[in-house]
């Protein structure tokens, strides 16, 4: 069976070569905690290190320096978390622990194995904190990568715990080192979990990286809205469950009335700020089940599934009213309200329409708004025994 040196040694080897694999691999990552949980990589490994060198030398020098690194790795894998979520780090706290570990083994008035005891108490509370900001104050939904953490977070809880039952009986003889089958135990947990940590870290890296992706291809960045992308692949999911509940499904089509003007007159920035607004009346005056999503320039598009012609009208003409009201109070155009036209088609299952079929008519149907005099609504309404598709 390998001694505690050469166990201790293994896996600073192990923390360092994780250190840097983290480094490497993360280093796009760096706003977001990678260098301070590489950094606490480096701090376990020369935790180990010490230790190993402790059960060589058996001076207790090795033995605070093992602690003091251990203290330092805490600390900077609470630094990580809250760079990761965001989170305003509390430096003194950080700072205090590293401190409080060595002066608190340094004391001879309290017997070694209860300063031990009290040391590793309160580094099982940093991982009681770690686990606070993994499942309470994390920024996303759970992940993969955050349940990695949990575990390995876990795992360094329950190591912690075995070494508050592992005795110690002085700080300055070689004894302290010996190799008891808890010591080794909490050695071969530590191990593996600091491993965990290094991996659920990356992939919650890797997770966020890929959700941001996804929502930069999906959502349309000024009104934060689905864009004609996602919009398209949505209206096409809505079109089939009405068709297989046999109801019908109302497209409007929304167009800002002189848009162009608001640009010339006030500059894109206040242009930007328009569309912003005029999404977020739409968003709020719609079902939750309905779909609203920016078809391009100043045209909306709104799906509502299950919604027939009458319904539909009423909806529009109550979007014409609040986007005339809500919009031109917040923005400096009293030279001409802001309004905007809807064109409205209500497609039936089993008139053969396809996607692009729907959309084309809803476009017909805002032409005719718009050509009517704009900031209005218009139904278009299919001529008896029209078939689509053919």
């Amino acid at each position: 069976m390998p001694d505690l040196m050469t166990i201790a040694f293994m896996i600073a080897l192990s923390s360092v070569t994780a250190a840097g694999m983290v480094a490497f691999v993360g280093r796009t990552h760096r706003h977001e905690g990678a260098p301070q949980t590489a950094a606490t990589l480096v701090c376990y490994g020369m935790t180990y290190l010490s230790i190993s060198l402790m059960a060589s030398a058996g001076h207790v020098r090795w033995f605070l320096a093992a602690y003091g690194f251990f203290a330092c790795g805490q600390s900077c894998w609470i630094w990580a978390l809250h760079r990761f979520h965001q989170l305003r780090p509390p430096y003194a706290l950080l700072v205090v622990l590293p401190i409080v570990s060595v002066l608190g083994l340094s004391l001879d008035s309290i017997s070694a194995s209860l300063r031990v005891q009290l040391i590793s108490s309160l580094f099982l509370g940093y991982e009681v904190w770690a686990l606070y900001l993994l499942t309470v104050r994390r920024a996303e939904a759970m992940n993969r990568g955050t349940m990695v953490l949990i575990v390995g977070t876990l795992m360094f809880a329950a190591a912690l715990l075995l070494r508050l039952h592992t005795p110690v009986v002085s700080l300055t003889l070689r004894d302290t080192a010996a190799s008891t089958p808890p010591l080794l135990l909490s050695f071969v947990i530590l191990s593996i979990a600091m491993h965990f940590k290094s991996t659920g870290f990356l992939m919650m890296c890797h997770e966020r990286k890929q959700v941001l992706l996804d929502r930069m291809a999906n959502v349309d960045v000024l009104t934060e809205l689905p864009n004609r992308r996602a919009l398209m692949h949505s209206l096409e999911h809505v079109w089939q469950q009405c068709q297989r509940c046999h109801t019908p499904l109302s497209v409007l089509m929304v167009d800002v009335d002189h848009f162009k003007r608001v640009n010339d007159a006030c500059g894109h920035p206040e242009g930007d700020k328009v569309l912003a607004q005029i999404s977020r009346v739409l968003q709020s005056h719609v079902r939750p089940s309905d779909i609203v999503g920016r078809y391009g320039g100043e045209e909306f598009v709104i799906a509502c599934p299950h919604t027939a012609s009458a319904e539909a009208q009423v909806l529009a003409e109550r979007l014409c009213a609040q986007v005339r009201s809500a919009v031109s109070a917040h923005h400096d155009t009293s030279a001409w309200p802001i309004t905007i036209s809807v064109g409205l088609h209500v497609c039936l299952p089993g008139d053969g329409q396809t996607l692009e079929d729907i959309v084309l008519q809803a476009d017909q149907a805002l032409y005719h708004a718009k050509a009517d005099g704009r900031n209005r609504v218009h139904l278009l309404t299919p001529s008896p025994g029209t078939r689509f598709g053919t």
